[in-house]
């Protein structure tokens, strides 16, 4: 498995609650059931102006097939280049069920 931190430095002046919506509607409408994604954990910190996601993949290949995807080239378009590192993972726990948290 493979995790991967995707990260957007955002201006100064976003609405972060608008964000926050922005997350929940990408969530339901695009990444369940994304192929070869297990987990994504939409994040945000008002303080550093980042946006983006914690990933955790099946494989390299999934992610690189999202990285090539129409669904993050709009991502890009919307929010500007990103900050992307990726990571294998040596072990994983993972409770069962998604969280709304807004």
């Amino acid at each position: 498995m493979i995790a991967a931190s995707i990260l957007f430095i955002l201006p100064k002046d976003t609405d972060w609650n608008s964000i926050r919506t922005v997350a929940l509607q990408r969530a339901t409408e695009y990444y369940q059931g994304l192929e070869g994604l297990r987990t994504k954990i939409f994040v945000l910190n008002e303080e550093t102006g980042e946006y983006g996601g914690l990933y955790v993949w099946e494989n390299k290949e999934a992610l690189e097939t999202f990285l090539n995807s129409e669904l993050f080239a709009g991502s890009k378009q919307k929010f500007g280049e990103p900050i992307i590192h990726t990571f294998e993972i040596a072990a994983l726990i993972e409770e069962s069920k998604l969280k709304e948290l807004y």
